[in-house]
């Protein structure tokens, strides 16, 4: 095993930006990169330590194996697990490589792609890997399989593949009631091409068996509405994002179903709506949500203060994922919806209710931003002590206090040379990022953060974003392309030559 060497922020490089493609079904064509440099900006943030051999990290999750903290990386090359338990010497365990994820017809050279949101079950270590359409350099006319790796990480420095399910859809899979069931995201790729989740019993990890139910349904046939992920809260409400909003379900004891009127069992395959539903366009115009949170329960003092008007348990975060406005000014931004008065029903059906929005936030115009076209759109966040760290691609990792929902504010920032921030985590008061172009990095909230928590004072715009002293490099970031089936809702990394940007492969039409 290697000790992993840590870097410090006096390190940064330049920041640089790529040209991009306007429209997803875009030609593919290598991305430009823009002269000059752009200068790395920070504020109230420093890098604790990086792991090395992590780059095109996509997703992180953390497993306790007794006294040690293990951190297990998703990427394009497979899955690597690191000890964490000291945060200044982090080490490598294993690599699953996708040589060994490598399927029949695969061509084990090309990437492993995408596994977003990586799920680990807590109690039996098992990790599960959700393979999409565009994995292994497959392309049409040829088959292209999507479903699930379950991976068996016991030993976390000894990970065996387990097996691997198929199914009609590959984007993220989140585990349910306990871990017995996995439900599935993304594109339905059967014939019937609604928005859904696919239901995987997992009790028997090494035969799973998919059940023949559809759950969360958008759309009608045919219309290729999409979900997108789901997150399970601390009362295990799961909550569906996508095409339409966001939606909650019971997917355990016995509930009243708003639809039905009638009191049933709430099962992972049956669950029973609880509440949601979409978001104002004037806040959110493309009606697609990408992850979410609830507070509440065990992480209600994570979420905003509870007041009279937002009581506990009734407030969402969620994200639209959207490149209209390379500023993040009218798209792809960080939305507070409000639950109130979506407990009946009111979010299903051909038009959803429209959620009350109490608060957005998004880069524009904020310190630490750059001017100009850049890729900018909110993904994956995680929420602690009222502190949401935030991934905005190439505008880097923002820190936000949302104690009052409706002002959220920003108290600090992580926008280093490359960045192209794909998902932060909060870990032990620390925060892993997994930046597709720099690989993880570890950072850590400096006081002026907290001070500026406590005093519901943001960090001001300034004509000087950073001390740091701009500095030519070689690095330059990840170009990303248009998802052929996702469009700009979740890019793709375009390799520079294009070699792997063939038909049905980065932007070209499929």
């Amino acid at each position: 095993m290697k000790v992993i060497a840590t870097i410090t922020a006096a390190t940064l490089l330049a920041f640089t930006t790529a040209g991009l493609a306007s429209a997803a079904g875009a030609e593919p064509t290598t991305p430009k990169v823009d002269k000059p440099r752009l200068q790395a900006a920070a504020k109230n943030v420093r890098l604790k330590a990086s792991l090395p051999g992590t780059e095109r990290a996509i997703s992180i999750a953390f497993a306790q194996y007794g006294p040690r903290d293990v951190a297990f990386v998703s990427m394009e090359t497979g899955l690597k697990t690191f000890d964490v338990t000291d945060l200044d010497q982090p080490k490598l365990l294993d690599h699953l490589t996708k040589e060994e994820m490598a399927l029949p017809g695969d061509d084990p050279t090309k990437r492993f792609w995408e596994n977003e949101d990586i799920n680990v079950d807590p109690l039996r270590k098992l990790a599960f890997l959700a393979r999409e359409v565009n994995s292994f350099g497959r392309a049409l006319p040829g088959d292209r399989p999507t479903g699930n790796y379950i991976v068996s990480a016991v030993d976390p420095a000894d990970l065996k593949i387990l097996s691997f399910h198929r199914q009609n859809t590959g984007h993220t899979s989140t585990c349910i009631n306990d871990c017995s069931y996995l439900w599935t995201a993304g594109l339905d790729r059967s014939d019937a091409k609604t928005g859904r989740i696919f239901v995987t019993d997992i009790r028997d990890p090494k035969t799973p068996k998919e059940l023949p139910v559809s759950v969360d349904v958008r759309g009608k046939a045919g219309e290729g509405k999409i979900t997108h992920d789901v997150q399970v809260d601390a009362h295990g409400i799961a909550w569906v994002a996508g095409d339409d909003g966001t939606r909650g379900y019971y997917t355990q004891g016995w509930h009243r179903d708003p639809l039905s009127g009638k009191y049933r069992e709430a099962k992972a395959w049956d669950p029973v709506p609880y509440a949601g539903g979409t978001v104002p366009k004037a806040d959110m115009p493309t009606s697609f949500t990408h992850n979410s949170f609830r507070p509440v329960g065990r992480t209600l003092a994570d979420g905003p203060q509870p007041t009279r008007e937002n009581p506990a348990g009734s407030l969402l975060l969620h994200t639209e994922e959207a490149f209209g406005s390379p500023t993040c000014k009218t798209e792809g931004r960080f939305v507070i919806s409000s639950l109130q008065g979506t407990h009946n029903g009111e979010g299903w059906g051909e038009k959803p209710k429209e959620m009350k929005t109490v608060g957005i936030w998004s880069p524009d115009d904020q310190e630490g931003t750059i001017p100009g076209n850049v890729t900018c759109s909110a993904h994956y966040f995680d929420v602690q002590k009222r502190i949401v760290a935030y991934s905005w691609y190439n505008q880097g990792t923002r820190f936000l206090d949302i104690s009052n929902p409706a002002k959220p504010i920003q108290i600090g920032y992580w926008r280093p040379d490359t960045a192209t921030s794909w998902a932060p985590y909060w870990h032990r008061d620390t925060v892993f990022v997994a930046d597709i172009s720099r690989g993880v990095e570890i950072l850590q909230l400096e006081k002026g953060a907290f001070d500026a928590q406590a005093s519901g004072t943001p960090v001001t715009l300034t004509a000087h974003h950073a001390k740091e002293l701009a500095r030519e490099s070689d690095r330059e970031p990840v170009p990303l392309a248009p998802n052929p089936f996702y469009g700009w809702a979740c890019p793709m990394v375009a390799n520079r030559d294009d070699s792997d940007c063939g038909v049905g492969a980065c932007g070209a039409p499929c």
